[in-house]
């Protein structure tokens, strides 16, 4: 793989934490996670360490979108993953910067073409 930045994986739950990391490890891809905002921070304060992000926002307040601001303006590519179809949800999103959004139970060859697409951009 060209890139190496890591892909970014914030999620509250660590177990749904692990199985991404699992998933996504097998397919090659370096991997950083984070499963409370101060990681979050830790991550966006290592100079290109992030080279995509998968940001699922369940259990996180407000502040997220912060984060999610900080990747829009260091022109990092990412998704957010919500536990529900939303309309208020995808406004947020893409006002702060997501590529799209993606609803659970994630779809994994849709994720994987995604997160592709994403760091070939990056290339």
């Amino acid at each position: 793989m060209k890139n190496k930045a890591a892909i970014l994986l914030v999620n509250r739950n660590q177990r749904n934490l692990e199985l991404l990391a699992e998933f996504l490890g097998k397919g090659g891809y370096a991997l950083s996670t984070a499963s409370s905002l101060e990681e979050f921070d830790q991550a966006l304060a290592e100079e290109n360490a992030v080279g995509v992000a998968l940001v699922d926002i369940t259990g996180f307040d407000q502040s997220i979108w912060q984060r999610c601001e900080q990747l829009r303006s260091r022109k990092k590519p990412f998704l957010v993953v919500s536990p529900r179809q939303s309309a208020a949800i995808q406004q947020a999103s893409l006002s702060h910067g997501a590529k799209g959004v993606m609803i659970k139970p994630l779809a994994v060859q849709e994720l994987m073409g995604l997160i592709k697409s994403m760091l070939e951009e990056q290339e």
